[in-house]
Order: C-alpha cells, then sequence, then structure tokens
C-alpha cells in the first residue's frame, strides 16, 4: 500500500492502482522515443503491471503494531514481500517477456537503494537478487542481445523509474503539499536520460489538481485519475483495519500533469 496520514483518516492507495498511473504516464510518452509501436506497447504493459506482486497482499491490508498504523510498502516485511515480487513478475513474463525483464531490472534498482543493517533482512535481499539475476539472464539470452539492445533496456528502465516516482509524487502526499515536504523527491525525480542537466526533474504542484514538471517527456497534457480509500481511524479503532478498509468506499480525484514552463508561458500571455 502507498498511504499518508490525515488527522482523521488513512489514505490508501494500492499498489496496483499506484502502478496504474505509472501505465498512464508511459502511454503518453512522445512516440518517437521508441524504435516502434510494439516497442512502446511492451514498455507501457511493464509500467502498468510491474506492482501486481501485490495485488493480494493489498487487498487484505496487515496493520503494523511497532508503528501502531497500516504497513506500507516502506515497511513491509521483506520475506513475503520478494515471494510477491517474484510471482508478480512471474505473471508479466507469461504475457510479456520483454516486460518481465524491465520489471525484474526495475525492482533490482529499487531493492538496491535500500540499505540493511540486519544480516538477515541482508541474507532475504541477496537470496531475492541472486534468483532474479537468473531470471534476467535467461530473459536476456531468450531476447535480442548487443549492445544496443542493453542501452535499449537501460534507456526503458530509467523511464520507468521515473513514471514510478512520479505516480507516488501524485499518490503519497495530499495534493498541494510543498515539493519540500517529500521525504524522497524534495530534489526532484530521477531523470530517464543522462542528457539533462542536474539530472534530475523538478516537480511541483502548482494547484491542487495539477502538477508541473521542469522536464517534459509526453505527448501533451497528461490527464490522470486516481483511485483510493480514505479510511477512518475512528472506524480501524471500532471495527479493526481489515473491516474498516472492505468497508470504506473507492474514491477518485483527477490530476492534471503539464510542463512547467508551458505554464509560465501561458502566465505571460495572459
Amino acid at each position: 500500500m502507498v498511504i499518508y496520514e490525515t488527522d482523521q483518516a488513512y489514505v490508501m492507495t494500492t499498489q496496483h492502482d499506484h502502478a496504474h498511473i505509472s501505465g498512464e504516464l508511459a502511454s503518453q510518452w512522445e512516440e518517437n522515443a521508441f524504435k516502434n509501436r510494439r516497442h512502446k506497447q511492451d514498455f507501457v504493459y511493464a509500467a502498468k503491471e510491474h506492482d501486481r506482486g501485490w495485488m493480494k497482499l493489498d487487498a487484505a491490508p496487515f496493520w503494523n503494531d511497532h508503528v501502531s498504523a497500516p504497513y506500507t510498502f516502506i515497511d513491509f516485511p521483506l520475506s513475503p514481500r520478494f515471494v510477491f515480487y517474484h510471482l508478480g513478475i512471474d505473471e508479466v513474463e507469461q504475457v510479456n517477456s520483454y516486460a518481465a525483464l524491465l520489471c525484474s531490472l526495475m525492482y533490482k534498482e529499487l531493492v538496491g537503494r535500500t540499505e540493511h543493517e540486519n544480516t538477515q533482512d541482508k541474507q532475504i535481499t541477496r537470496a531475492y537478487q541472486e534468483v532474479e539475476e537468473q531470471r534476467r539472464h535467461r530473459l536476456k539470452q531468450e531476447l535480442a542481445g548487443g549492445v544496443t539492445f542493453e542501452h535499449q533496456v537501460r534507456t526503458d528502465v530509467r523511464r520507468m523509474l521515473f513514471c514510478d516516482e512520479l505516480s507516488l509524487f501524485l499518490c503519497s502526499r495530499q495534493p498541494g503539499t510543498p515539493a519540500a515536504d517529500y521525504e524522497w523527491f524534495a530534489d526532484g525525480l530521477s531523470f530517464p536520460t543522462v542528457r539533462h542537466e542536474g539530472g534530475r526533474v523538478r516537480a511541483e504542484w502548482l494547484s491542487v489538481q495539477t502538477v508541473g514538471l521542469s522536464y517534459f517527456p509526453f505527448k501533451g497534457k497528461v490527464g490522470i485519475t486516481h483511485t483510493f480509500k480514505q479510511v477512518d481511524k475512528e472506524q480501524i479503532h471500532t471495527s479493526g483495519l481489515l473491516q474498516a478498509y472492505r468497508s470504506s468506499e473507492w474514491r477518485h480525484r483527477t490530476f492534471t500533469v503539464e510542463h512547467i514552463m508551458e505554464v509560465e508561458k501561458h502566465k505571460e500571455n495572459a
């Protein structure tokens, strides 16, 4: 779950709904960035389905007694997490081998960003990475090889990470939150190519319904729908997290992602 807290509730977004936003962003990426339509379709599928391993876990959220709050994707225990990561990529591979390779590489990057002090956690992480490395080696042998292919894969993974981070920016805080208040994105989002000066992309809320980007790889303004549940704390206290979550209605809000430069240009011309 992607979760943030308000005074009265937990705003809870399933990982798969968050990934759906990643897929919507990926679908709007400039066409000329891909060698052909099939290549882009593979990329979009990977972005949309990369978190499908969380679907069963998020259907029944768990309470974390250590922090007196629901478990999030950040603090969820590693052993079950990696089992479902692996199963999710298995499911992607049944449909699209290239997308599975991208998903496995994306998780390699994300898992590698976390340093574990606990010896058991290090062993669990190493075991997961070794199994996925075997998958990646097999898939690379099955798919086209060579320098051009490797460059394409690295580029697509960076693009996926950019869509993933932008989706988290939209889902993980109340709309309108200053960028400086984001734990991970105060300095911007990871840039998908090495040409961008500074290597980061500034993201900021221009209003409660609009996010502006300093770099814009999309075809035009992107409309996004965020699906989530707002689970009342009092109801959790009364009936437990699972019952409170299941009885909460699905909610939807819409955002527009735009290029900051275009927005500023419109303001100057107004």
